[in-house]
């Protein structure tokens, strides 16, 4: 294989992955879960495609080095491609996943004091007795003298 075709499939490799991150971005954007189940069982067999071809490329730098101008300067803008829209996956699923957070600490709050309103009965029944009601070290010195 040579360094030329190794570049080539690095390049397709790199293009797969950008139109899947694209699909994916504007599958977050349109909240369309259906369509980001399908993309998480393409992602993993995409990913290791590309690392696979990463990893080819790195094993033999030398014969890298002998390329022509022409595809060397292919692979550096398919990878500058590359790294523009990864980072811009990034940064959109990093948003999503934030929101997602707020949302559901928002939730759980409302559910935590929905149960804190509902009653002062802890779920055996019992009545639940406020910190400042419990003994937390030493008992009182205090005692009832008259028998």
């Amino acid at each position: 294989m040579t360094a030329n075709t190794r570049a080539d499939a690095l390049i397709d490799a790199m293009r797969r992955l950008t139109d899947l991150f694209e699909l994916e971005n504007d599958a977050i954007r349109r909240r369309n879960i259906p369509a980001l189940t399908a993309i998480a069982d393409k992602k993993p067999l995409l990913v290791r495609t590309y690392e696979d071809c990463v990893r080819s490329v790195k094993a033999d730098t030398e014969t890298l080095q002998l390329m022509d101008d022409d595809s060397k300067a292919k692979l550096k803008q398919a990878s500058d491609d590359f790294i523009n829209a990864t980072l811009e996956h990034a940064r959109l699923v990093r948003a999503a996943t934030q929101v997602t957070q707020s949302t559901i600490n928002t939730l759980v709050g409302a559910i935590n004091k929905a149960r804190a309103d509902e009653g002062m009965y802890t779920r055996r029944g019992g009545t639940v007795v406020p910190a400042a009601y419990t003994r937390k070290g030493a008992p009182s010195m205090a005692y009832n003298k008259s028998f």
